[in-house]
């Protein structure tokens, strides 16, 4: 009798999977079910080069986008989940003399945004700065790199030959962990083949800096050609 029970409930449990396929099956996906909005311009830079851009979406579903114009400054802007600026185009590397290539971009668990990228005027080096987005008015206006900006741009790296190409991440702690392509090579153990170096930083908000926890480390001591660790 229970091997009988059994069997029905088997049976009656595959006709179940059966029919929740063929249900999940007929439901048709249409463009208005994957494209949540139009298409949305950020910035109207003119006769401004603005390129390399990085997103990355908070946990209100706001977008916080960063780009580089005419590879001299890093811009910042952040919209609504429908599409709404809230911050217009804003400024957020120091004054002076920059070459800015290749930005990156994470939000930590409390909506902080952190930016890294490659400053390769003069020596290269591999920049970072936090941003608290909510310290603007969100009025739809540009904001000011002082008013928005938690921790002022940081130097990770800095030192003779080229580095490029950082990816950074936040863990559970909020601490940053930093990665880039660098072809520093002291020794001339690797041929002038670029490896792959990482850091960890602690940034300290009270303090508007950062401690160091992991110093520049290489990863990668291998000879050959080591790929950019962003992916692109």
């Amino acid at each position: 009798m229970r091997q009988k029970v059994k069997s029905l409930s088997l049976a009656s449990l595959m006709v179940l999977s059966v029919m929740s396929s063929l249900l999940i099956a007929s439901v048709p996906v249409s463009a208005n079910t994957v494209v949540i909005t139009e298409a949305v311009q950020i910035v109207d830079g003119g006769t401004a080069s603005d390129e390399q851009a990085a997103v990355v979406a908070d946990s209100e579903g706001n977008v916080h986008v960063v780009w580089t114009r005419n590879k001299l400054h890093l811009y910042y802007s952040m919209l609504s989940p429908r599409g709404e600026t809230l911050i217009d185009a804003t400024q957020i590397t120091n004054a002076g003399l920059h070459k800015v290539w290749h930005p990156d971009i994470a939000v930590d668990d409390l909506d902080r945004i952190h930016v890294v990228w490659a400053d390769r005027a003069g020596q290269h080096a591999i920049m970072y700065t936090a941003i608290s987005p909510w310290a603007a008015p969100m009025d739809g206006m540009a904001s000011a790199d002082g008013t928005i900006t938690a921790i002022d741009d940081t130097i990770i790296e800095r030192r003779s030959q080229n580095r490029d190409w950082p990816a950074l991440d936040i863990d559970s702690q909020n601490n940053v962990h930093i990665v880039w392509q660098d072809n520093f090579d002291e020794l001339n153990r690797y041929f002038n083949q670029p490896q792959i170096y990482y850091s960890m930083i602690q940034p300290d908000f009270g303090g508007r800096a950062v401690v160091t926890l992991f110093d520049d480390t290489l990863l990668t001591p291998i000879i050959g050609h080591k790929g950019h660790p962003r992916g692109g």
